[in-house]
């Protein structure tokens, strides 16, 4: 018994220590949470969206999402070969040319009337916290932050793991 609680201690403290990491933020303290609080979205202490936003679409509920995710068959969700891709030399384009090299998923790289804007980089090859568990497809992890010439902008279009990749900012 004691085995197993001390075990049960461990397992805690080492996920608490593991969560505690940058990577998986913090609240808002201070003079962000005032100015977030200014927001028209910010209601009873909380994001609310101004529109009506189901959280699942109509005809699904949570089960249903479950087994579609985790028991039927996945054969056809991951590309079967390799994403072709052909590497461009990004820090050596001529800055006034309009561009736009999609890396994968969410994240791609825009240059328009000489400024350089990135979004959603996800360079790690994975869209996960928990490193190994969403790998990206073969084929669109061609680049790393090191190929990315100096940026003027960067957009992060929202807070999930697959499109603010901590390891890459």
């Amino acid at each position: 018994m004691v085995v197993i609680l001390s075990l049960t201690g461990i397992l805690i403290t080492a996920v608490w220590l593991y969560m505690r990491q940058a990577k998986f933020g913090k609240d808002p303290r201070g003079p962000h949470l005032a100015r977030i609080a200014h927001s028209p979205n910010f209601r009873k202490g909380a994001f609310q969206n101004l529109s009506e936003t189901p959280a699942l679409t109509e005809g699904h509920n949570y089960f249903s999402i479950i087994y579609e995710n985790y028991f039927k068959n996945k054969s056809r969700q991951y590309p079967k070969d390799e994403i072709p891709a052909i590497k461009t030399d990004l820090k050596n384009l001529p800055i006034h040319s309009n561009i736009l090299v999609w890396f994968g998923h969410s994240s791609y790289y825009l240059q328009v009337d000489g400024k350089r804007i990135l979004v959603d980089p996800v360079f790690s090859g994975n869209a996960s916290p928990l490193p190994g568990t969403v790998k990206s497809f073969l084929g669109t992890d061609r680049y790393s932050a090191a190929d990315l010439p100096d940026i003027d902008y960067l957009f992060i279009t929202h807070d999930h793991y697959d499109h603010v990749d901590y390891e890459t900012l």
